[in-house]
């Protein structure tokens, strides 16, 4: 089968019909456009996830981007040094903070449609609540957020798309709005911290940040606190927030959409979720697991080696297809089919090894919350034009509309009463 991996049509509706044909027939796959191995078993992408001195992520984690991802493009001892730091901001007490704020937030998108028994489910609800907790999280003013949502839009759609001189320079134009208004956001925060992680990456010491690291970086860092350090440090917590922007907003914003609709297409599923509430944490992973919102990164080979026999040259790069690996039939008893219940469920939607998802644990949370709402109050729904319409990505399984229709909650409240 003749595939550009790196071409946005290839992830349409039939990209789990293609990797499911490069996992049986040519599971690391040469790409000889792209100049990649395409990588789409189970075992081999953990293989390589966990084996970043053979498989490295600072040579970039997305092919053919002109630019780094922040804390994603790097190698150890920086990364996990960033990533230290930025745990600070995901600690019990601020995701307790955060769970109630999107619990109000989830219960308000759902009274403003729940008696009118038809919505865009992206629009009304999918888009929303991950914009609003993740500009709730960074610390974006509430009269931004229109911005926030604009700016994380344009630049994701440019992935992939980097010919089209249209779409890359609104996404040009977006990183700059978005990095000039944190700028003055991080000004602010440094003279009047808040409760939010913006505060938490500028206001750092340079011990917490650093550790108990030895390098020369940190030792410049520690001694001298010169211009050049600080300013490097800024620049890597703005490009951190640019991607925290981008990667918290709509891989989940994708995976409720993508939950929803599996729902819909399987009552039988959602039954037992509305008779059995408990269960909704296992669904919460098996959503993320069956639609896999994120669909690929890339690593580099830092040395000569191979992978299922197949020789792979230093320098070369491997893609890591994630929908593909959560689907193999090796791993997942009936890979194809949603099962709200699935327990054990080792998926690897969240990435793993030493770059797993910062953010899995709200994402965890925010697909349980809008869970219980809708299912607790609009049970019924279905589709009320067919299935949800696709954005098209390289990275990310968008959905850009999906209409559906449901019983107005006061005439389920009646009924119950009556």
């Amino acid at each position: 089968m003749n595939i550009d991996i790196l071409d946005v049509n290839t992830w349409d509706g039939d990209m789990f019909e293609r990797l499911r044909w490069l996992r049986n027939n040519d599971p690391v796959h040469w790409d000889e456009k792209n100049q990649l191995h395409v990588i789409t078993k189970y075992q081999d992408l953990v293989f390589i996830s966990k084996n970043p001195q053979i498989f490295c992520s600072g040579e970039g984690t997305r092919p053919n981007m002109p630019t780094r991802l922040s804390i994603v493009d790097m190698d150890e001892p920086r990364h996990g040094q960033l990533r230290r730091l930025v745990n600070k901001g995901f600690s019990p007490r601020m995701v307790g903070k955060l769970e109630t704020f999107f619990r109000a937030m989830a219960v308000e998108a759902v009274d403003r449609i729940a008696d009118t028994g038809w919505c865009d489910f992206v629009a009304s609800v999918s888009v929303p609540l991950p914009l609003e907790l993740i500009a709730e999280l960074i610390g974006i003013d509430k009269r931004d957020r229109d911005k926030f949502h604009r700016w994380s839009n344009e630049m994701i759609a440019s992935d992939g798309r980097y010919d089209d001189p249209v779409v890359m320079q609104r996404a040009t134009q977006a990183f700059a709005d978005y990095v000039t208004h944190l700028q003055h956001a991080i000004a602010e925060r440094r003279a009047m911290p808040r409760d939010d992680l913006m505060s938490v990456l500028v206001n750092a010491k340079a011990g917490e940040l650093l550790g108990s690291d030895t390098s020369k970086f940190a030792a410049d860092v520690r001694d001298k606190l010169s211009e050049e350090a600080i300013d490097m440090a800024g620049d890597e917590m703005l490009m951190f927030l640019v991607m925290l922007m981008v990667a918290g907003n709509e891989t989940t914003r994708n995976a409720i959409t993508g939950g929803i609709s599996a729902l819909i297409e399987n009552p039988l599923e959602r039954l037992k979720l509305i008779e059995n509430p408990a269960l909704i944490p296992l669904a919460a992973d098996e959503i993320v697991r069956y639609v896999s919102p994120v669909l690929n990164f890339a690593r580099t080979a830092t040395q000569d080696t191979e992978v299922r026999g197949k020789a792979i040259r230093k320098g070369e790069k491997v893609l890591l297809c994630y929908p593909s690996a959560n689907r193999d039939e090796d791993i997942f008893e009936e890979s194809e089919r949603f099962i709200a219940d699935r327990d054990p469920n080792p998926h690897v939607g969240f990435g793993i090894g030493n770059h797993f998802c910062l953010g899995a644990s709200l994402a965890r949370m925010e697909i349980r919350v809008v869970l219980e709402e809708v299912l607790s109050r609009i049970p019924d729904l279905e589709y009320a034009d067919g299935p949800p319409k696709l954005h098209l990505s390289t990275l990310v399984r968008g959905f850009a509309s999906m209409p559906v229709r449901f019983t107005p909650e006061r005439y389920s409240a009646a009924k119950a009463t009556a």
